[in-house]
């Protein structure tokens, strides 16, 4: 995981809300739950070819990042 830049997404308060409160009954940090709760969508929401295009589209992200770097 890159920690050297910090990304953040916009939820609604209450879905925040719901997230915090998840992560404390599971004893997670709320970036290690969003990680498992986003592993279980993946798994029961995207077939092989989605998977195909989702690494697809995440290689051609961290290309643009390197270019934008040098």
């Amino acid at each position: 995981m890159d920690t050297t830049r910090w990304k953040s997404i916009l939820v609604p308060r209450h879905t925040y809300d719901e997230i915090v409160a998840a992560a404390r009954i599971e004893g997670r940090t709320i970036s290690g739950h969003m990680r498992i709760v986003f592993e279980f969508w993946k798994q029961h929401n995207l077939n092989k070819k989605d998977m195909a295009l989702l690494a697809e589209q995440v290689e051609l992200m961290k290309a643009q990042d390197k270019k934008e770097v040098a």
